[in-house]
Parts: C-alpha cells; structure tokens; sequence
C-alpha cells in the first residue's frame, strides 16, 4: 500500500460521518424556513380573499337549508 491510498484511508475515516451524525434530526434553519413557508401561504390566501369568500358561501348555503326547498 502506498502513502497517497494510506493518507486518503485515514482522511476517509474521519470526513465520513457515521450513522448518528446523519440521523440527528432537523435543526433550526429548516423549522424557520418551514415557518415562512406556512405564513407566506397564510398571507397570500388572505390577501386573495378566500375566507370571506368562503364565509359568504357557508352563510348562502346555510340561507337556503333554512328557507327549506324552493316551491
């Protein structure tokens, strides 16, 4: 074995991370992004307008149950 596959051996060893390097969950960057992600995508439906469209739709369907079959 020559010295450049004895040096790359023993560097190899330690830049490998082993199993429990790589399963140590997620960390703070990844819950702060998913945070953003979830309030961009609450301020883009609101901004759109959905919960009063949803509103007056539960409120129209709600009308027409209670007013009982059209005669």
């Amino acid at each position: 074995m020559n010295s450049l596959t004895k040096l790359w051996v023993t560097l190899s060893t330690f830049l490998v991370p082993t199993s429990e390097e790589k399963d140590k969950g997620a960390g703070i960057v990844e819950y702060a992004a998913i945070l953003i992600l979830v309030a961009a995508i609450a301020v883009g439906i609101w901004a759109l307008g959905i919960p009063d469209q949803i509103r007056q739709a539960i409120g129209s369907s709600v009308d027409q149950i209670l007013q009982g079959p059209a005669e």
